[in-house]
């Protein structure tokens, strides 16, 4: 073969290849998992399946309360396990159950009175969880809580029980007042389920308060009253306090005043004490000294009080009622009593009485047992 024949031949076979492998090159392999598209828009957006996270609803029953130092806190059910630290704030707890429906621990039982042994079911075997600094977080645990209660004053407590998973809320606001009682009552009865049991609890107060008011509106006499602590005739209380707000409401006016103390009870000197000179001394039934201890001391012996011999036991036998617990409003009711018996009669008062507690434990006591002399 020439070389001429070799050329032609060789260029007619590269010609051959090349139309193969254009042919090849405008036919696109198809991939067999390959799903058609469409070059057009739809004609209506697609429809895209919830996810889990859009379909997620609040449990049913949840409860969402918002306490007084303003944290928000989510109960999926009402709470009937309940614990605290401290007695005026776990007194909402029993008020709310009737007794001790809703308690399985207590903070010191040595600060209670004999009210809780009467109307709380197996008060002896309560638990003791401490109080303060000193709670005692196994215990607290062993009780089965499945919430804490607290006053603002304590609130510092609430990283320790959040370590172990039990809910807290502050009920009790630290500024003492009739309002702050009533909303420490709503916000634990939202978190038991009992809000009937607050409106009805709650109405009794205010109605006692309207009463107080009317009656006192043309009263001009407000009698200075000293209010004692427990723990020494030297010690008084301040602004801020429940016992302020129970003397102003009773028609008195709290003997103290130029003290920096504000929310407590302040130490102060006898001297001090003459100088105010108030009408009207009143203490606790529980403390440590007595009516006659202050009349025949020679170191107050030139004060009003003692000169007329006004000075009185608080009713707090039974249960203090000068603490920020909803019996204040019977506190209330005693001081009108006590300041104004010509407007507030004896028969009113323990009628008074008897309505709230047959509202809230369903029985009355004496007034011996209440300490009402």
């Amino acid at each position: 073969m020439s070389k001429t024949s070799n050329r032609i031949l060789i260029s007619l076979i590269l010609v051959v290849v090349l139309l193969v492998s254009a042919c090849n090159a405008q036919t696109p392999a198809v991939e067999p998992t390959a799903a058609p598209t469409s070059t057009t828009a739809p004609t209506e957006p697609p429809v895209e399946e919830p996810t889990e996270e859009t379909t997620v609803e609040p449990v049913p029953g949840s409860i969402v309360i918002t306490d007084v130092i303003g944290r928000e806190i989510t109960l999926e059910v009402p709470a009937n396990k309940l614990v605290g630290t401290h007695n005026p704030t776990l007194n909402a707890a029993i008020v709310l159950g009737g007794g001790g429906t809703y308690l399985v621990g207590f903070g010191n039982k040595s600060m209670s009175r004999g009210l809780y042994e009467i109307v709380v079911d197996g008060y002896n075997e309560l638990a003791e969880i401490g109080k303060g600094s000193n709670v005692n977080m196994e215990s607290v645990i062993a009780t089965g809580a499945d919430l804490v209660i607290l006053p603002e004053r304590q609130k510092d407590l609430i990283p320790q029980f959040e370590e172990i998973n039990i809910p807290t809320i502050v009920i009790l606001d630290s500024e003492e007042s009739f309002d702050t009682i009533k909303q420490a009552l709503q916000i634990l009865g939202m978190a038991v389920g009992e809000n009937e049991k607050v409106e009805m609890i709650n109405s009794f107060i205010d109605d006692q308060l309207e009463n107080a008011q009317n009656l006192l509106e043309d009263t001009t006499e407000k009698p200075s009253v000293l209010f004692l602590g427990g723990s020494s005739a030297l010690s008084v209380a301040t602004d801020s306090m429940i016992q302020t707000s129970l003397i102003d409401t009773s028609g008195g006016v709290n003997a103290v005043s130029g003290v920096d103390v504000v929310g407590s009870f302040a130490e102060v000197s006898v001297e001090q004490i003459i100088a105010w000179n108030p009408d009207v001394i009143w203490f606790p039934s529980y403390a440590d000294y007595s009516v006659d201890d202050l009349l025949n001391d020679p170191a107050w012996s030139s004060i009003n009080a003692i000169q007329n011999k006004r000075v009185y036991q608080f009713p707090s036998l039974l249960e203090p009622w000068d603490y920020p617990t909803a019996a204040v409003v019977l506190g209330v009711d005693w001081a009108l009593h006590n300041l104004h018996p010509d407007l507030f009669d004896y028969e009113t008062l323990m009628k008074n009485v008897n309505d709230f507690y047959m509202m809230v434990y369903g029985r009355t006591f004496t007034a011996e047992q209440l300490g009402i002399e």
